[in-house]
């Protein structure tokens, strides 16, 4: 271990998460040992677990006694889960107040997030739940060779506001890594990022599968090499094609590896040596459900998820608005953690400025989570760009409405953001549909040549 990932690993992310309250060490270890256990154990686990989800569900949250009120007290099995009603987006947004605990610990962690569904949604979250959720994280990682206190560069999104701005780079210290803005780049941005990674010579990448491939893509086409060569890459956030990885790991030199999750619920899945993607089991219980009814494996379907730890504001059956499959066979490499066989939409747009700068799509997310905090009246949203110089905005108004005030303020934002010359219609709408895969593409660009 060179002495940089000493420091960070026992030094500063280890005394950080204690002061935190958050036994992050002491879960990964659990987790790298149960890991291993039998399908029948992993599912004792699960269930003792919910167990006292339910139990503490309908004891302290007024929506949850209504929602498992013809749920026995103690439940016999596992399937009894399938007799609670499921959860939406829109049933969080709405009955937020009485899905809350009563009886809150201190210091939880308040989380927004507009999701890939584009309905903000806030919620609270224990410093044990977040501990677990931290502890899964960190041992997806080490399926790729990563550990605690390794250096990480950071392809992701760069807060907006100096107040989570300073957040983020205390978070980035903490977590030793460097940021490389994926809101507003071109392909002009690259020889700076490339000179950043020679000084900071990541140990591996983390970020958004779209701005690494471009940025792999820039190397393949212009013949260069690139001088940094990570132990690792781990996309998130969208779906990793094969020509995606394929670039990303011919211009890197590394192995590519996926992961899967949500703002609201964490990490939900990562991907082992043998290339496929296990769900965190001891931490959810993973339904793919067809409308209500639960899907074969193999079948595709809603991943419909159970978060066991978090009794601020529990999560049971939470619709996620995302859609996949579930192995039939159990994975080659021995874990028996279930495997999402096929993982469909979620694939973001860039956004092109008039001044040729590419924004990810998450930069305008960030700006709609930033207005939810706000409370600026919108429920659900969709930007489609019509033009280089023209966006169109589709907004459902939330109960309390979405006033012409409020309106002009997030076209500002925008515009500041984006450039002055850019043209932001806004079209209040019903409902946004999906694409016929079931997904709803949020932030839709220009069509590629």
């Amino acid at each position: 271990m060179r002495a940089d990932q000493f420091v960070f690993r026992n030094l500063v992310y280890r005394p950080v998460t204690w002061m935190r309250g958050q036994n992050v060490f002491g879960h990964l270890g659990d987790l790298e040992k149960s890991q291993w256990l039998p399908a029948d154990d992993i599912a004792t686990i699960q269930f003792e677990r919910l167990q006292t989800l339910l139990q503490t569900a309908r004891r302290d949250s007024p929506a949850y006694e209504r929602r498992l009120a013809d749920l026995p007290r103690s439940i016999a099995s596992l399937s009894d889960l399938q007799r609670v009603p499921t959860l939406s987006k829109q049933d969080l947004r709405s009955e937020k107040a009485d899905l809350q605990s009563k009886v809150l610990p201190a210091l939880c962690v308040s989380k927004t997030t507009g999701g890939s569904t584009g309905e903000p949604v806030t919620l609270l979250k224990t410093r044990a739940a977040m501990a677990w959720e931290l502890a899964a994280t960190w041992r997806g990682y080490s399926w790729g060779g990563i550990d605690i206190g390794d250096s990480q560069a950071r392809f992701w999104g760069v807060a907006i506001d100096s107040k989570s701005r300073a957040k983020a780079q205390l978070i980035d210290f903490v977590c030793h890594r460097k940021r490389f803005s994926a809101f507003g780049f071109s392909r002009d941005s690259f020889p700076e990022y490339e000179r950043r990674l020679q000084k900071f010579s990541p140990d591996w990448f983390y970020g958004y599968v779209s701005m690494i491939a471009e940025f792999a893509r820039w190397y393949i086409e212009s013949g260069r090499e690139s001088p940094v060569r990570p132990r690792a890459v781990v996309t998130t956030s969208e779906v990793l094609s094969p020509d995606d990885r394929a670039a990303i790991a011919t211009a890197f030199g590394t192995r590519v590896f996926n992961e899967y999750g949500c703002g609201e619920l964490g990490t939900i899945a990562h991907e082992c040596a043998e290339g496929r993607l296990h769900t965190s089991d001891e931490n959810m219980i993973v339904e793919i459900l067809d409308g209500d009814r639960p899907c074969k494996p193999g079948e595709k379907g809603e991943l419909v998820i159970t978060e066991l730890n978090n009794f601020a504001l529990p999560l049971i059956r939470y619709r996620t608005g995302d859609f996949a499959a579930l192995a039939e066979e159990p994975c080659p490499c021995g874990r028996q953690l279930k495997v999402i066989d096929k993982l469909y939409g979620r694939a973001y747009d860039f956004i092109l400025s008039p001044s040729g700068r590419k924004f990810h799509a998450e930069f305008l997310m960030y700006i709609f989570e930033e207005a939810q905090r706000h409370e600026i009246g919108i429920a659900q949203f969709q930007v489609r760009q019509t033009s280089v110089d023209t966006l169109e905005v589709l907004a459902v108004p939330s109960p309390g409405g979405f006033t012409p005030e409020a309106e002009r303020s997030l076209v500002d934002r925008i515009r500041t953001l984006l450039g002055e010359n850019m043209t932001i219609n806004v079209t209040r709408v019903e409902r946004i549909e999906r694409e016929r895969s079931g997904k709803m593409r949020v932030i839709v660009g220009l069509p590629q040549a």
